[in-house]
């Protein structure tokens, strides 16, 4: 298991960004996430949800004004492949996002057949935050951005986002404080619980936390921390190695991604307006990546899953 979920983590940080965006950063991440863990971060991540069943809230969704109206594709179609497996060992799932990027969300889950609620939050109403760590036992975050050290949020370049996105910070620190798990779906640095591995970030990748960009100073990348923290080229694809951490740590493949719903996803998305948060506009694309292309890796990572389940055969010879 763990010769697999290394592997799987490792392929799933392989970095493909296109130029134009802040790239050649992604392996070094990777590699600091992984230090702060004591197993592959796909199980990391996987292990305090592959439980009984249990209360789960997803948020997810980063939507920009005129740019991104209804939400990046990223973020989105991993939060619906999670929760179709989460739902499908028993556990009862919300997903929560701002009222703007809550219409396609919900029209992904249905796409898949998932009965599950997906809520629009009212936005910087901190009893959302008291209400979700009350009622919920865990809380995923895919692709939602979080609070630097000044309680801002920001774009990966820089651009201020914090009067259009709920911070769910609070949320995550309510948790931890009750013993409740977090886990956090990242790919750039700015999301909600890579505060777990900031200073090593600034420390090691100056460049990456843009803090003359910001107008408080403080630069992009989040500080609050989480539990687990997932790094990968996309935090679609993340969800794909969390999802393969829970059929590898329940011993069924059938929970793995597949890479016929991963393309449809894509263009499903398209459809619904979410945008490539590379800048590529309503493309089946996830960060700059061609759907085609994330589909051939989560047919890589299922097919590592089925080889590490799969009865052992000896060679004779």
């Amino acid at each position: 298991m763990q010769i697999a979920a290394d592997n799987i983590d490792k392929l799933l940080a392989v970095e493909m960004r296109r130029r134009g965006i802040p790239r050649g950063f992604k392996w070094r991440i990777f590699e600091i996430a992984r230090a702060a863990h004591d197993e592959p971060l796909c199980l990391a991540a996987a292990r305090p949800l592959a439980g009984d069943p249990m209360r789960i809230a997803l948020v997810t969704g980063a939507w920009v004004p005129d740019q991104m109206p209804v939400g990046e594709s990223d973020g989105p179609y991993g939060t619906v492949v999670l929760a179709q497996a989460l739902t499908r060992i028993g556990h009862d799932v919300t997903i929560f996002s701002d009222p703007e990027a809550t219409p396609p969300i919900d029209f992904l889950a249905r796409h898949l057949d998932l009965d599950i609620a997906v809520e629009a939050v009212v936005r910087h109403d901190p009893t959302v935050n008291d209400a979700i760590a009350r009622d919920f036992d865990a809380m995923v975050a895919v692709e939602r951005l979080g609070q630097n050290g000044a309680g801002e949020v920001y774009s990966m370049n820089g651009f201020p986002l914090t009067e259009h996105h709920h911070a769910f910070d609070d949320c995550f620190r309510l948790m931890r404080a009750a013993g409740k798990p977090t886990v956090s779906v990242t790919d750039g640095g700015n999301e909600l619980g890579n505060g777990k591995i900031r200073e090593e970030l600034i420390r090691e990748l100056p460049g990456l936390n843009l803090a003359d960009r910001t107008p408080c100073g403080g630069g992009i990348l989040c500080a609050t921390d989480c539990d687990a923290l997932v790094v990968a080229n996309s935090s679609n694809l993340g969800c794909t190695g969390v999802v393969a951490g829970l059929a590898l740590l329940r011993e069924d493949v059938s929970l793995c991604h597949d890479p016929d719903v991963e393309l449809a996803l894509h263009h499903v998305g398209v459809g619904l307006g979410l945008i490539d948060g590379s800048g590529g506009g309503a493309v089946a694309a996830c960060d700059g990546i061609p759907a085609e292309s994330s589909a051939a890796l989560v047919h890589l990572v299922r097919n590592t899953v089925e080889r590490a389940l799969e009865t052992p055969r000896e060679r004779a010879f």
